[in-house]
C-alpha cells in the first residue's frame, strides 16, 4: 500500500546525495552556475526527445552531455570565459526548448514534473539507475580524488605534475550532466541547482578539508531529503521545495559556525 511512498523516500534520498557528493567540486572551481545551466539546457533535450519521439531521459542525457562538453572544448580550445559560454548555451537551449516544444502540436506531457520535480512519480527503474549512479559517484571521486583535488584547487600544478586533469575534466562533465538529467524526475530542473550548490556552502562553513567537506555534503543532503519528505507528507507540500528549504536553513545555521575573519 504504502510502497510508492518507500520509492518517493528513497528517490528523495539517492537524488540529493547524488547531486551532494559533486557539490563541493562544483563549488570549489566556481562553476556553481554550471548546474544551473545544465539543468535548463536539459528542457532542450527533453523538447527534442518529445518531437522526435525517442526515449525521454537517453536522448536528454545524450544532448546535455554533448553540450557540456562543447562548453568545456570552446572554452579551452578558443580560450574564451567560461562563464560567457555556459551563458550562451543555457541562452541557447531555452530558445531552442520553447521552438522544439512549440512545434509538437497537441503534446500531452507533464512538464511540471520535470519543472519542479516530483518523487512520488519515482519508479524501481529509477531507483535503481539512482544507486548505480550514486555508486559511480562513489567510485570516481575515491579512485580519481587527487585529480579533482589538484583541479578544485590549483589545475595549473597538476598539469606540472603530469596528471591527467583533460581526462578527469571531460569525465567530471560528462558525470555531472548525467547526475543533473537523471535526477531531473525527483529534484525538477529549476530546484536541481539549489541542492547542487546550498550542501557545500553549509559544509565549507564547518569543515575545511576537501575529504570531510564531501562526507559533510552527503550527511547534510541525507538530513534535508528525509526531513524534506517528512514535511510533504504532514503539510502535503512539494518534497523537492521542501528539501531545498530545508538545506537553506542548515545554510543559515551553519553560518553561526564559521570563524569570523580577523
Amino acid at each position: 500500500m504504502f510502497s510508492f511512498l518507500v520509492h518517493a523516500l528513497f528517490a528523495a534520498l539517492l537524488s540529493s546525495v547524488c547531486l551532494a557528493l559533486f557539490s563541493p567540486f562544483v563549488t570549489l572551481r566556481r562553476v556553481s552556475y554550471l548546474g544551473e545551466a545544465l539543468s535548463h539546457i536539459a528542457f532542450a533535450g527533453i523538447a527534442l526527445a518529445l518531437l522526435l519521439g525517442l526515449d525521454l531521459q537517453f536522448t536528454t542525457l545524450i544532448f546535455v552531455i554533448a553540450v557540456a562538453l562543447a562548453i568545456t572544448w570552446l572554452a579551452r580550445r578558443r580560450q574564451l570565459q567560461e562563464a560567457n559560454t555556459i551563458t550562451i548555451f543555457l541562452s541557447v537551449s531555452m530558445a531552442l526548448g520553447i521552438i522544439l516544444i512549440s512545434l509538437r502540436r497537441g503534446y500531452s506531457f507533464d512538464l511540471a514534473s520535470y519543472l519542479f520535480g516530483n518523487v512520488l512519480l519515482a519508479s524501481s527503474a529509477d531507483l535503481w539507475m539512482l544507486g548505480t549512479l550514486m555508486t559511480v559517484n562513489i567510485g570516481f571521486i575515491a579512485f580519481f580524488y587527487k585529480e579533482l583535488f589538484y583541479l578544485s584547487y590549483n589545475p595549473d600544478l597538476a598539469a606540472f605534475y603530469r596528471l591527467p586533469v583533460r581526462m578527469v575534466d571531460r569525465l567530471f562533465m560528462i558525470l555531472l550532466a548525467a547526475n543533473i538529467v537523471i535526477t531531473l524526475r525527483a529534484a525538477g530542473i529549476i530546484l536541481v541547482s539549489a541542492q547542487l550548490i546550498l550542501p557545500a556552502a553549509t559544509a565549507f562553513n564547518l569543515v575545511k578539508r576537501l575529504d570531510h567537506a564531501v562526507v559533510a555534503c552527503a550527511f547534510i543532503a541525507i538530513l534535508a531529503a528525509t526531513g524534506g519528505f517528512a514535511l510533504s507528507w504532514w503539510l502535503n507540500l512539494p518534497t523537492g521545495a521542501n528539501i531545498v528549504l530545508l538545506e537553506f536553513l542548515l545554510y543559515l545555521l551553519s553560518l553561526l559556525f564559521r570563524p569570523r575573519s580577523a
